[in-house]
């Protein structure tokens, strides 16, 4: 079925009664307004932070949108944008390419979002975060790296852009001790990823004395908080994960 799209610029007036917690509403976003996003606003007065939450190479699904509706529970306006989808990246074999030659225009529109999360007029401005996942745990450290949000949460990030950045290139020549806390977490038995990539990237913000936090999980492996997907459903890792992303959130002033 066909969704309506509006353009948040219609937001105000469009914005739909909830009987829940929170408000969903279907809108397109970003820098070339045409990334469709999922975008949920806490009843109440406000003023929210908010929270940009990026997928896997698998795309958006309902896990993502679900976490979403998990942080407005918690007093967040939550964003969960279908960027690979905008960029007509359908498959695993399309997936290098949003860490290649889409990259830069997906960063164009992430910024471009955070700057629209950031003129709602429930924001609690300037104090914007990210959480990705896998693919999107990539960007999340991206955008910690120039300082383009508070703080960021990379769950399982494909740190080094499924094999596009093997020597994590892109994040050295960008991390400083300026750059945004960012949290990772990985699982020991991740053999997606592996245990390189994090290695890497956390001997890159240590070098540097930028703020971070790792946390390793064993007997998780990649995805370890989606239940029912192979090799993910560690229910304690996943319980940790959650309380410590809000936890590194809120101490960062998210």
């Amino acid at each position: 079925m066909h969704k309506t799209i509006v353009t948040i610029g219609l937001l105000a007036a469009a914005m739909p009664a909830s009987a829940g917690d929170f408000t969903r509403e279907e809108v397109t976003m970003g820098a070339h307004k045409k990334m469709e996003t999922t975008l949920f606003v806490p009843n109440g007065a406000g003023p929210f932070a908010t929270v940009l939450v990026l997928h896997t190479s698998g795309g958006i699904t309902e896990a993502d949108r679900g976490y979403c509706g998990n942080l407005a529970r918690e007093g967040y306006i939550c964003a969960a944008p279908a960027f690979l989808r905008a960029y007509g990246i359908t498959n695993e074999e399309l997936r290098r390419r949003s860490f290649t030659v889409d990259a830069h225009s997906i960063v164009e529109d992430f910024v471009a979002i955070i700057g629209e999360l950031n003129a709602l007029p429930k924001a609690r401005k300037g104090a914007t975060g990210a959480v990705g996942f896998s693919n999107g745990g990539f960007f999340v450290a991206l955008l910690a790296a120039t300082r383009h949000i508070r703080a960021g949460v990379s769950y399982y990030g494909a740190l080094d852009g499924a094999r596009t950045h093997p020597d994590l290139d892109v994040f050295r020549q960008r991390w400083t001790k300026e750059s945004s806390p960012l949290l990772v977490l990985a699982g020991e038995n991740d053999t997606t990823i592996g245990k390189d990539p994090p290695q890497k990237l956390e001997a890159i913000m240590r070098n540097v004395g930028a703020p971070y936090e790792i946390k390793w999980y064993p007997n998780a492996g990649h995805i370890f908080d989606r239940t029912g997907t192979t090799g993910a459903g560690n229910g304690a890792a996943a319980a940790d994960a959650w309380q410590r992303t809000l936890a590194f959130l809120r101490a960062h002033g998210v």
